[in-house]
Formats: C-alpha cells, structure tokens, sequence
C-alpha cells in the first residue's frame, strides 16, 4: 500500500513537473521573442540611420545609434505588433528571400582598430534627432527591467568588441 501511494506521488509529481518545464519554455520563447523583436526593431531603425548619413550599408555607428534609440525610445503599438510578428518568423525559421541572401563577409586584411567615439548624427529628422540625444544620455540611462538590462549589457559588449564608446 505505501508503494502504491509513493507511485501515485510520483506520477503526480512528474505530471505537473512536465507542466512546470512547459510553461517555463513558452516563458523562455517569449522573452527571447521580445528580445528579437527589439532587434529587429532597432535594425530598421539603423537602416533609416545610415540612409540618412548617406552610407550604402549599416555601418557599426548606426548599428549601436539603432540599438541606443531602441532601448530608449519606446515603440508604439504598430511597432510592437510588426517587431513580435517578424520575430516569430524568425523564431520559426521563414524569412524573406532578401534575409536568406544576407551573409557575413570576414575581412580578410584585418587592420587594427583603434578606439573611437560612435560619428554623431548631423540629420534633424525625428528619427535621427532621438537617436542623437539617446546618444548623449546613453550612459545615464537606467533599466526599467531585467530584458531592458540584457539588450543594455548586449550593446556594451558590442562596443566593446568594436573598440566603439558613446
């Protein structure tokens, strides 16, 4: 009978324990789905940056002016719902022929590269102008919450690793 009963427990424990992992791994998904989102978001964001200094391509001071404005600047409704879609669909692995194509090219004639601060934006757009007073205020920004801390600390390791300061 006391088997019985610890067999029972058991099964009960594993039931809910096989709920527990569950629902942590849709908790999972959906932060790291927010967290794409704010990506995505700020490579829009980085795209109108670099089009409007008049570059051909993303370049590394858009890229961190992209991901500065991001995580200061909120997103409106239409934003959020076009981030989160994106980034299900990146999450599910479909994208736009235009991504499939999308490549890292090494340089192969690696120079050394010295420290420098991020070029300033000079456009006055509404955009750009944000972009450039996020910029400046970048290092008294404070994080309203632990997801906001992560994609913080992702921006300094990335400048960092570029030998970029704000």
């Amino acid at each position: 009978m006391i088997n019985y009963f610890f067999l029972n427990l058991i099964k009960f424990k594993s039931k809910y324990f096989k709920v527990y992992l569950l629902i942590m791994e849709n908790e999972a998904m959906n932060i790291m789905t927010a967290f794409i989102g704010q990506i995505q978001s700020a490579m829009k964001i980085s795209e109108v940056i670099s089009d409007h200094v008049g570059d051909e391509e993303i370049t590394p001071d858009a890229l961190i002016s992209g991901l500065v404005y991001r995580l200061m600047v909120k997103m409106s409704n239409e934003e959020i719902i076009e981030s989160i879609d994106k980034a299900k669909q990146i999450m599910e692995g479909s994208s736009s022929d235009e991504e499939d194509d999308m490549y890292i090219e090494e340089d192969e004639n690696k120079d050394i590269i010295f420290s420098r601060k991020i070029k300033k934006i000079q456009c006055n757009c509404d955009i750009c102008s944000k972009a450039r007073v996020c910029l400046i205020n970048y290092h008294n920004y404070e994080c309203s919450d632990p997801l906001a801390e992560k994609y913080k600390d992702a921006i300094d390791h990335a400048c960092e690793k570029h030998k970029l300061f704000i």
